[in-house]
C-alpha cells in the first residue's frame, strides 16, 4: 500500500469515527440565512458561476458566500477564481494541514452547502468538521448523519438542486424572495 493509500484509509477511519459521534439533536437552525459556506467538487463545476447563480436564487448577495472547491483534476480556471484544496492538504488521520481549509471549517456560516454527491472523504470531512449552523447536501444514504437537510436530485443537476434549496429555505422562512 502506498503512502497516499494509507493516508486516505486513515482519513476514512477518522471520518467514520467522527460521524458516529455526531449528535444531530444539537443542530440550531438560524433565524435567517446571512452567510453561506459552499463546498464543491471541481469535476462538477469547471467554469460554472456558483456565486452568481446562488445569489439570484437565494436572494443573498454573493459577497456573503465563501466558496472552497476540492480539486480532483488540475483546472487553471478553478484555481484562479476559487479557493481550492486537494488531498495533499490533509495529513494522516485527516488532520487538516492547509490554513484556508482550517479557516473555512472554523467559520460559523448560517448555511453550508455541499455540492458533491460523491463519497469524497475529504469533502465530507470538511463538511463534518464545519462550524456551520445548518448543513445541506445531495441525498445520499451514506451521508444521512452528515447533513441537517438533504435534497434528492442527481448530482449533475445543479440548477434543480439550487431551485429546490431556495424553495425549502423559503418554506422554512430562512430566506425571503
Amino acid at each position: 500500500m502506498s503512502f497516499a493509500g494509507l493516508k486516505k484509509k486513515t482519513t476514512q477511519k477518522s471520518y467514520e469515527k467522527l460521524l458516529k459521534n455526531i449528535r444531530k439533536s444539537d443542530t440550531v437552525i438560524p433565524d435567517k440565512i446571512t452567510s453561506v459556506g459552499i463546498l464543491a467538487d471541481s469535476r462538477l463545476f469547471g467554469s460554472y458561476d456558483i456565486s452568481r447563480n446562488l445569489s439570484q436564487k437565494l436572494g443573498i448577495e454573493s459577497r456573503h458566500f465563501e466558496i472552497i472547491i476540492f480539486e480532483n483534476l488540475k483546472d487553471d480556471f478553478v484555481a484562479q477564481h476559487y479557493n481550492t484544496f486537494t488531498e495533499k492538504d490533509f495529513g494522516m488521520y485527516g488532520k487538516v494541514k492547509a490554513q484556508n481549509v482550517q479557516d473555512f471549517i472554523n467559520t460559523n456560516y448560517d448555511l453550508l452547502i455541499n455540492f458533491s454527491n460523491q463519497n469524497n472523504v475529504y469533502l465530507n470531512l470538511v463538511a463534518l468538521q464545519s462550524k456551520a449552523k445548518f448543513k445541506v447536501g445531495f441525498a445520499n444514504d451514506d451521508l444521512t448523519n452528515l447533513y441537517d437537510f438533504m435534497i434528492n436530485v442527481e448530482s449533475n443537476k445543479i440548477d434543480i438542486f439550487t431551485d429546490e434549496l431556495a424553495k425549502y429555505l423559503q418554506i422554512l422562512k430562512l430566506i425571503k424572495k
